[in-house]
């Protein structure tokens, strides 16, 4: 895997507020739990871990892929894809 690629998977996994500064990102995240969670799936978790009652509430209407989705329907209600 080329240097680059690998730099640019680092910067993602651990910055995942890439594109906020931390005051507005954790503004928003207070704001909008659905966007918070959508960011924690897509971008990374670091050392947080996902509220199960909170994903249950907004699964369906995350804009998530369809693998990750399935993925967690299993996990929260054992549901087959």
């Amino acid at each position: 895997m080329p240097l680059t690629i690998i730099r640019v998977l680092c910067y993602y996994n651990i910055n995942m507020a890439w594109d906020y500064n931390k005051k507005e990102y954790e503004k928003q995240a207070r704001a909008d739990p659905a966007w918070h969670l959508e960011r924690l799936i897509n971008y990374g978790q670091g050392n947080k871990k996902l509220n199960k009652e909170l994903l249950a509430r907004y699964l369906p209407q995350l804009k998530i892929p369809e693998d990750r989705r399935a993925f967690l329907e299993l996990l929260l209600w054992n549901k087959k894809f």
